[in-house]
């Protein structure tokens, strides 16, 4: 009787578990339709808003997974009714813990933003602006007050083994997407650094032959050269400019 019990625990709880991630998956994909759509009619071309080969908006599941945490916290009576300011607010903050350090990890691994504030006011290094923050706000409360119902109206009604198999094949989908778009980003940003290592010796090579060639070079055109400000701070090209500005002061 106490083994059955333990199991009955045990499969309330897988089940539980995979009532999240099918959460994750379906809000993943709202998430994707919405970005790409609305991206799509600003630029007026095709945007592909994902991170990942699926459409998929990774941070709108994580955003949405907190949302369903709230909804069932409330449900069961361990916190209460969160008005809409009160959900708004916290959306607010949520979306400032999600998308500041997602667009800092993803810019230190690969070199690239996938979103850019900085053309919008109050933003903060172009990683996350109030309008933004705002808008993810008003987001919540749609989320919480009417997708996840929803959500749970259709969740009830499908049998748990197939609820399992889904979440099963939503996992190993997702796990192997992840692991090639991580690996194919990789060796782009290596092939990448080759060619701008090989690029970066080529001009180094040219600015040597040119200053081998040139005798010298009048003093306001150097100083102009030497107040180019190159996009990457240890910039072979620039370092070398530099040093000829320096020897050439002192020569004077």
């Amino acid at each position: 009787m106490l083994y059955f019990t333990n199991s009955s625990i045990m499969e309330e709880k897988t089940m539980y578990i995979n009532r999240y991630i099918i959460a994750y998956f379906v809000f993943s994909v709202l998430g994707w339709v919405w970005e790409s759509i609305y991206c799509t009619a600003e630029k007026r071309k095709w945007q592909n808003r994902g991170f990942l080969y699926g459409p998929l908006c990774p941070i709108y599941g994580f955003g949405s997974v907190i949302g369903l945490l709230f909804y069932d916290l409330i449900s069961y009576g361990i916190i209460p009714s969160l008005s809409w300011w009160m959900i708004l607010i916290a959306g607010f903050f949520v979306s400032i813990l999600l998308e500041y350090p997602t667009s800092y990890i993803l810019e230190r691994l690969f070199h690239a933003r996938w979103w850019d504030y900085n053309d919008l006011p109050l933003n903060i290094n172009g990683r996350i602006s109030v309008i933004t923050s705002v808008g993810f706000g008003i987001g919540a409360i749609i989320i919480l007050n009417y997708l996840i119902p929803n959500f749970e109206k259709i969740y009830i009604i499908i049998p748990d083994f197939i609820v399992v198999f889904i979440a099963v094949v939503l996992v190993a989908l997702h796990s192997a997407d992840f692991t090639l778009t991580v690996s194919h980003l990789t060796n782009f940003q290596r092939n990448l650094d080759d060619m701008e290592g090989a690029f970066q010796n080529k001009m180094t090579a040219i600015v040597d032959n040119f200053y081998e060639k040139q005798s010298k070079l009048y003093g306001k055109t150097l100083s102009r050269i030497a107040s180019f400000k190159m996009s990457e701070p240890h910039n072979m090209i620039a370092e070398k400019i530099l040093k000829l500005v320096r020897e050439s002061r002192r020569e004077k």
